[in-house]
């Protein structure tokens, strides 16, 4: 069976996605859409940038900077957006399938292309959050389907709201998308595919707090 990569269908038919790239002796398609997904990271984190979402800690210290550095500073925030939509697509579907296929003994081009599908999510969230956060001026840890709304109510630690924040619906959505996916791939323990799943999504979330965390004023 020839398994045509389409990264739709992958997220809406699940089912018969799964059974067929299961099955699958060959697959098609797959540097086209690789691109096609490397266009959209890039066009979402460009439009993200450009409305200022993931820059709040640097917009604090408007008052306190020149016309030069606050120029520096946009020009700065911009050009690591545009860097990080190339790294991150790399990073989540070439390197978290190396994890993968470390720990569990699914094929590494299945792997890919279950990451490609994930990720595409994981975009469409980002693309969602846009018009939430620039008409409601919010930031990411405001965001209404995440916990790091109710995590300012408890926590005084930055990092730790970045952290929580995070963890929004979406993200559930996507753990059990690609546990979906995974544990008729694998002939390992079940549990032990969900609980590799879950501290991949716990080392990304700790990661991202990190970046969020720290202040951009400090490169400027």
């Amino acid at each position: 069976m020839v398994y045509q990569v389409r990264l739709l269908k992958g997220i809406l038919e699940p089912h018969r996605s799964r059974y067929q790239l299961q099955n699958a002796e060959a697959v098609t398609r797959l540097g086209w859409k690789l691109l096609f997904l490397y266009f959209l990271s890039i066009l979402v984190f460009a439009i993200g940038g450009y409305f200022g979402i993931g820059s709040e800690s640097f917009s604090k210290e408007i008052t306190k900077l020149s016309v030069n550095e606050f120029e520096a500073g946009k020009f700065l925030i911009l050009s690591g957006n545009i860097i990080a939509s190339l790294i991150y697509p790399s990073i989540y579907i070439f390197l978290s399938a190396l994890f993968f296929w470390i720990v569990t003994d699914i094929p590494y081009i299945k792997l890919v292309i279950v990451q490609m599908i994930i990720f595409g999510l994981q975009l469409l969230e980002k693309a969602l959050l846009i018009p939430l956060f620039v008409l409601m001026d919010i930031g990411n840890d405001s965001n209404l389907f995440s916990l790091g709304v109710i995590g300012q109510y408890f926590l005084r630690s930055d990092y730790f709201i970045h952290f929580f924040s995070e963890i929004t619906i979406f993200q559930f959505l996507i753990i059990a998308l690609q546990y979906f996916y995974l544990k008729e791939f694998s002939q390992r323990n079940n549990y032990l595919v969900l609980v590799m799943i879950v501290l991949f999504y716990l080392a990304t979330w700790f990661v991202k707090a990190f970046l969020a965390y720290i202040q951009v004023g400090v490169f400027v």
